[in-house]
């Protein structure tokens, strides 16, 4: 029997949270959901599973891989769009060979799975759906079900505020491969809906398995926090224990004093002087909870710094983004001494960091002595062309301004800009040009924009930026720190805001989630766009560079065996070679107009 695992959803109900991590990767107990799904149906000798992705899927793949590390072995299905968890099945049919275990990404139940499948088979039911008495209002459905559990009739509505459905399913089914050849091809389609009901039309009675332990269906933010919280309360009471502590971790002795319940603290994580714990607590990897903070049955994730004096109280904390559970609003935080991100720093890369920066410093020095002359005389050029500045400061998007709001969460982020310095191309009076710019730009439907033939453009800056001369004093950005040598090419904010929101080739290909990754890299001037083309390349192309050389500046060891070619640039060599491979790409006028 094989396994299917549904990690594909949004999970829009545990926003934001889901925002910055997959439903699926959430922890329990500081390790992630999925994991204790993948444990326990390995317990069971299912080894062989598929996973199907859609949202962050990267967080999923690169932690799991193949599984074999695991002592299973996973595959992906990888789904552009979503239409249901029938359809989900349907799409990977030819995976499997018979029976099939599907389990939902969002729920832990210790469940007999041997003893679900004897039912099932002794039953000869084509799917068998796990139900488990119902403690809390939702949309589900609601089966009326005979005594030898065969499900005869099945209602899809949404509970009143005054009633509960008496049993609801968790997310744990067994389904029958030949069943799926009645399931509709590239149709919205659900498993405990329209599958069921389509049986029930045909006549083919589905059964209903009940589970009479606790479960877990991880729906929202406070289903998360006390199903930790309760799963904390059990180990140690097994164990007998108040205080669970990583190897690696510490913990003030002022803080121990106040400990009167469970409390776990993960890898790498430091508790502060005088931090007062008046109730449960989860505490992530890599967390620093600084001096004098109070924290209550509240779960911190990875990553996470909370400064000091800070009260934290039932709630959820990730980086910057605070989820109150007793008001049921989440903020994200733009003040590192409240809470913030809790950077990885390793020795090598901070000595790394420090050796291109002296790289930097000292090529740029190096060349703006040497072309000073050229500086001058591109300078006269510029003033005898036409009239105005010699330099052009343009505005350069590190990272855009980010508002999101709903009525149970809200997000700013102020956009991050640098100055650069370019000497000026284009004549000071623009207007007469305005109305046709757009008919001009090479980059069809954005978000990027260039144009060849561009009117704009004085006699002297069209020999400039045909040789790229015009971008010599971005030396002095480097110089000063804003700019390294190696990096993304910073955009202006027309373009950093579409980059965010818009889809290339009428929607084959979405890219606001590959912005997101964009955005977290360095600004630089030699990188793989700038060294492949530059403006010979397509949109789609010069953002697939970006966002995987943006990848290249995460400090994250799993990621780097996956970046191949393109994590060159963290060697002293490769940066080297890129500016390089840069430079001969100026010289050559590739994509310079």
């Amino acid at each position: 029997m094989k396994g299917f695992i549904l990690g594909a959803g949004r999970g829009k109900r545990i926003q934001p949270l889901s925002n910055e991590l997959p439903a699926p990767m959430l922890p329990i107990l500081n390790r992630p959901l999925l994991l204790y799904i993948i444990e326990h149906l390995k317990k069971f000798d299912i080894r062989n599973i598929k996973i199907n992705l859609h949202h962050l899927p990267e967080y999923i793949d690169s932690y799991f891989e193949s599984g074999e590390s695991f002592g299973v072995e996973i595959s992906y299905s990888l789904e552009k769009n979503l239409l249901g968890t029938a359809a989900a099945l349907k799409r990977v049919e030819s995976f499997f060979d018979d029976t099939i275990l599907v389990h939902a990404g969002n729920c832990l139940a210790d469940i007999d799975l041997t003893e679900l499948l004897y039912f099932h088979k002794i039953k000869k039911s084509p799917i068998t759906l796990v139900l488990a008495e119902n403690s809390i209002k939702e949309l589900t459905a609601e089966y009326n079900v005979n005594s030898s559990g065969q499900i005869i009739k099945s209602n899809f509505r949404i509970s009143k505020n005054d009633s509960f459905y008496s049993t609801i399913p968790i997310g744990i089914y067994m389904v029958e491969k030949e069943i799926l050849k009645l399931v509709p091809n590239q149709t919205q389609f659900n498993l405990e809906t329209d599958l069921i009901n389509l049986l029930l039309r045909e006549k083919i009675n589905p059964y209903a398995y009940y589970f009479k332990k606790d479960y877990y269906r991880i729906q929202n933010p406070s289903d998360l926090l006390n199903a930790n919280i309760k799963l904390l309360d059990e180990i140690s009471l097994d164990q007998n224990m108040l205080i669970h502590l990583h190897d690696s971790s510490s913990i003030h002795k002022s803080a121990v004093t106040s400990i009167k319940n469970p409390i776990l603290i993960g890898d790498n994580s430091h508790i502060g002087k005088n931090v007062e714990f008046l109730g449960q607590a989860i505490i992530g990897n890599n967390v620093r909870i600084d001096d004098a903070a109070v924290i209550s049955d509240s779960l911190i994730l990875d990553d996470t710094y909370v400064g000091k004096n800070i009260e934290i109280k039932n709630s959820i904390i990730y980086k910057n983004l605070h989820l109150s559970i007793t008001h049921g609003y989440s903020l994200y935080l733009n003040d590192e001494f409240i809470i913030s991100e809790q950077k990885k720093f390793s020795p090598l890369s901070t000595v790394k960091k420090i050796f291109f920066r002296i790289i930097d410093f000292t090529l740029s020095l190096l060349a703006l002595i040497l072309l000073s002359p050229v500086f001058l005389i591109i300078s006269i050029l510029i003033k005898i062309d036409s009239s105005g500045s010699i330099f052009y400061h343009s505005r350069r998007i590190r990272k855009p301004q980010i508002i999101q709001k709903t009525e149970k969460w809200y997000k700013y982020q102020p956009e991050s800009i640098v100055e650069y310095l370019k000497f000026r191309t284009m004549i000071v009076d623009q207007n007469q040009y305005k109305s046709s710019l757009n008919d001009l730009n090479i980059y069809n439907g954005g978000p990027f924009f260039k144009a060849k033939d561009d009117p704009r453009i004085s006699r002297i800056g069209k020999f400039l930026r045909a040789t790229s001369l015009d971008e010599l004093p971005l030396l002095i950005n480097v110089l000063k720190g804003d700019l390294s040598f190696v990096g993304i090419w910073g955009l202006p904010q027309k373009e950093a805001n579409g980059l965010q929101s818009t889809q290339i080739a009428d929607g084959d290909f979405e890219i606001s989630e590959t912005a997101k990754i964009r955005f977290r890299g360095n600004l630089g001037l030699a990188g793989y766009w700038q060294s492949r083309g530059r403006s010979e390349l397509s949109a789609e192309e010069r953002i697939v560079h970006d966002a995987i050389q943006s990848l290249s500046d995460i400090d994250d060891k799993i990621l780097s065996k996956h970046l191949s070619e393109y994590k060159k640039s963290r060697s002293v060599k490769g940066y080297i070679s890129l500016i390089l491979d840069t430079v001969k790409s100026v010289l050559k006028k590739k994509g310079s107009y």
